[in-house]
C-alpha cells in the first residue's frame, strides 16, 4: 500500500515550511531512518527521516526546492518494490509513460541524484543569498556540495571567474556605435542581454534604464525574518520596557581571559561566555529577572536557561544553554563553542532554541557602546553588551591619581510589568560587581 509523505508539522505555531533539498531522490530505495528530505522551519533546519522502508516516488508536479508548502500537503509516496504510484495507475490519465522504478539493488545513476524534480541544480540558502548579491545565476552552475548540491563557494567561483577577450555578444553595427557612444561596455550589454541578439532599441533601453538609477528590488522574507518581526512585533505592543545602562570596568575580566589563553586552556571563554556565566550566578541571587507571566500569574522559573543571541546567514538565532548556573565556567564555554557553530551552520534543532529564560545579545564587536535590546517573550529580561574600551579614569579621586582601565557599558532592558527599577537595578549592579571582581563568582 502507498504510505503519503506530506509536509510535517515540526512545531505549534507551524504553518508551512519551505522544501529546503531531498536528500533522496526519485526512485530511491529508502530504509526506516533514512533522511528523505530537508525542511526550513520557523528557526531551523528540519531533516525528515523516514519511518517505513520503500521506494521514494516524488509527486510530477511537486513543490519545486525552495518553493513554500503548506502543512499536511503531500509531496510524494513510499512504495513496495513492484507497486504502483497512485499517479501512475492506468486508469489515471497521464500525459507522458509512468517512470520505470530502479529495481531495489540497482543504484539511481549520479546524474539523477544532482537534480531536483524541477530540472534546476539544489541549492542552499546561503547560496542562493550570495548568487543574489553577486548577479550570477545559480540555475546554470554545477554544485560541488553532497550530492551535486550547490553551496557558497560554488557561486563566489562564478562571480569571480573572469571574461577572456571580448565578450560573446551579437550586437548589431548601429547597436554597437550607439552603445559606444553612450558609454556602456560591450561586457555590460552581454551580461544583460545574455543569448540575444542586440539591436539599437536595445541599448537605447538599456541606456535609460541607467540613467534612472538603481531600482528597488523586493526580496520575500525568510521563515526566520518572518517569526523575528512577529515576535519583536508582539514583545513591543505587550511589555513596558525599561532600559538601565551602567559603565563597567572590565580590566580584570580581560585579564583573567588573557591569562586562560596564555595558560593554554581548552576552552578560552569568549566575553558572551564570561558575562552568561555572570549573568546566571547574579539570576540565581535575583530570581525575578528570571520570570515570566502567565495570565494574572507571574512565574518563577525553575531553571536559569541563558539563551545567546547569535547573528547568522539565516537571521538572529538564539540558541539556549540549558541549566546555565550548573556549569562551570568552562563547561559552559564548551557548551556555547558548539552550539553557536551548529547556529552557523543552520544545524540546530528546534529544542535547542526553546525555554530560554534570559537573553545575552552583544553588540560590541561592531563599535557599539551601548544599545536598547528588545525583549524576547515570554522572559521578562535581556542584557545587551558594549565594546570594551581603553580610557583614561579616575582611580584614586583624593590623591588625583589616574589610570588606563578598559571600560565596558551594559544595557538591560526588563519588563516592568513583572519587575520594578529598583529590583532590576540591584540586579544590574549585581552583575557589575562580578565583572569588576571576578573572584567573586569564581569562588562559588
Amino acid at each position: 500500500m502507498a504510505i503519503e509523505i506530506v509536509m510535517p508539522k515540526l512545531g505549534w505555531t507551524m504553518e508551512e515550511g519551505v522544501l529546503d533539498e531531498w536528500v533522496k531522490q526519485d526512485g530511491d530505495e529508502v530504509q526506516a531512518g533514512d533522511i528523505i528530505f530537508v525542511v526550513e522551519s520557523d528557526k531551523a533546519l528540519q531533516e525528515i527521516e523516514a519511518f517505513d522502508s520503500g521506494i521514494l516516488r516524488i509527486l510530477p508536479d511537486a513543490p519545486a526546492v525552495g518553493s513554500t508548502v503548506k502543512i499536511g500537503e503531500l509531496l510524494a509516496y513510499l512504495l513496495q518494490p513492484g507497486e504502483q504510484a497512485p499517479f501512475e495507475r492506468a486508469d489515471r490519465p497521464s500525459e507522458a509513460p509512468a517512470a520505470k522504478t530502479p529495481p531495489a539493488s540497482q543504484p539511481v545513476p549520479s546524474s539523477a541524484r544532482r537534480w531536483p524534480r524541477n530540472g534546476s541544480p539544489a541549492a542552499s540558502p546561503r547560496a542562493k543569498r550570495i548568487a543574489t548579491e553577486l548577479n550570477v545565476d545559480w540555475k546554470l552552475l554545477a554544485g560541488s556540495g553532497s550530492s551535486g548540491r550547490i553551496i557558497e563557494r560554488d557561486v563566489r567561483a562564478a562571480a569571480a571567474a573572469p571574461a577572456a577577450g571580448e565578450p560573446d555578444l551579437r550586437i548589431s553595427p548601429v547597436a554597437r556605435r550607439v552603445a559606444l557612444n553612450a558609454g556602456i561596455s560591450l561586457g555590460d550589454l552581454a551580461a544583460h542581454f545574455a543569448g540575444k541578439r542586440v539591436t539599437r532599441a536595445d541599448v537605447e533601453d538599456y541606456a535609460a534604464e541607467r540613467r534612472a538609477g538603481p531600482q528597488d528590488k523586493t526580496l520575500p522574507m525568510t521563515p526566520v525574518r518572518r517569526v523575528t518581526r512577529d515576535r519583536m512585533t508582539e514583545s513591543a505592543r505587550t511589555t513596558a520596557p525599561v532600559t538601565l545602562t551602567s559603565e563597567v570596568d572590565a580590566t580584570e575580566l580581560l585579564r583573567m581571559r588573557r591569562k586562560l589563553k596564555a595558560d593554554g586552556a581548552d576552552y578560552v571563554p569568549a566575553y558572551d561566555d564570561l558575562l552568561a556565566t555572570i549573568v546566571a550566578r547574579a539570576l540565581t541571587e535575583h530570581p525575578a529577572l528570571n520570570a515570566a507571566i502567565a495570565g494574572d500569574d507571574i512565574v518563577l522559573r525553575g531553571a536559569i536557561n541563558i539563551a545567546l543571541a547569535v547573528d547568522t546567514d539565516r537571521g538572529l538565532l538564539t540558541p539556549v544553554i540549558r541549566n546555565a548556573d550548573r556549569l562551570s565556567l568552562l563547561e559552559l564555554t564548551a557548551a556555547s563553542a558548539d552550539l553557536v557553530e551548529r547556529a552557523r551552520q543552520g544545524k540546530l534543532g528546534a529544542a535547542e532554541l526553546q525555554d530560554g529564560s534570559f537573553t545575552i545579545t552583544n553588540l560590541g564587536m561592531y563599535g557599539i557602546d551601548a544599545f536598547t535590546p528588545i525583549i524576547s517573550l515570554p522572559q521578562s529580561a535581556i542584557l545587551g553588551i558594549g565594546r570594551i574600551v581603553a580610557r583614561q579614569m579616575v582611580v584614586d579621586a583624593e590623591g588625583q591619581g589616574l589610570a588606563i582601565r578598559h571600560m565596558m557599558t551594559l544595557s538591560l532592558t526588563f519588563d516592568h510589568r513583572l519587575v520594578d527599577g529598583a529590583p532590576a537595578a540591584r540586579f544590574l549592579q549585581r552583575v557589575k560587581q562580578y565583572v569588576e571582581t571576578p573572584y567573586l563568582w569564581l569562588v562559588n
